[in-house]
């Protein structure tokens, strides 16, 4: 995958429209820096992709068609244990990099983030990762480490690979229930240590 580039951001002072735009990319922690969003994709492209009716679908097409991928400047982490209970010894924490973007046009590049389908083409060729699963999970996001969080559009859940296990038919780690969820568990950063 390509080497992301990292820019200095001016700062700016909080505005009416900061605080819109923050609304706008729908993530419930006002902490998270979420940036450099390719225009948005039009339902009657998103559709298609998504031809099952699943719990989160519409919250997916909405997020898609008012921002296409962006950059979490700052990091962005999501803890299991927001909303699931974990077993002694699961991992709890997840790091997000990026939401990936739907190319607009064939082969289209973009400086600091990835494409889906870039992603899709890799995962198949690199790591002869399934057609039906490829068919199944979109790769709408990934971490620092190059692997990869999935968008189920049969039943909406999202689950993650690391990439170096990869097979044929990848075992997933169940993330949240539904893109919404998965969304709102999205912080800027890392909980405080608890004491020992």
């Amino acid at each position: 995958m390509r080497e992301t580039k990292h820019h200095a951001e001016a700062p700016h002072q909080p505005t009416k429209k900061l605080n819109q735009m923050k609304k706008h990319t729908q993530f419930a922690h006002s902490d998270v820096n979420f940036n450099d969003s390719l225009p948005g994709i039009g339902r009657d492209k998103l559709e298609p992709l998504l031809p099952h009716d699943f719990p989160g679908r519409d919250y997916f097409i909405s997020f898609y068609s008012n921002q296409n991928g962006g950059y979490f400047d700052g990091g962005a982490y999501i803890y299991l244990e927001d909303f699931h209970n974990l077993n002694p010894g699961d991992r709890d924490l997840f790091e997000i990099e990026a939401f990936h973007f739907f190319p607009a046009f064939e082969k289209q590049e973009n400086q600091r983030l990835t494409s889906i389908s870039e992603v899709i083409g890799f995962r198949k060729i690199a790591h002869n990762v399934s057609s039906i699963f490829l068919k199944e999970n979109i790769p709408f996001a990934g971490d620092a480490g190059d692997n990869d969080f999935w968008l189920n559009t049969s039943t909406g859940s999202i689950s993650y690979t690391i990439t170096n296990e990869l097979t044929h038919h990848p075992s997933t780690i169940f993330i949240a229930p539904d893109f919404r969820t998965f969304c709102d568990a999205i912080r800027g950063s890392l909980k405080p240590m608890r004491g020992h």
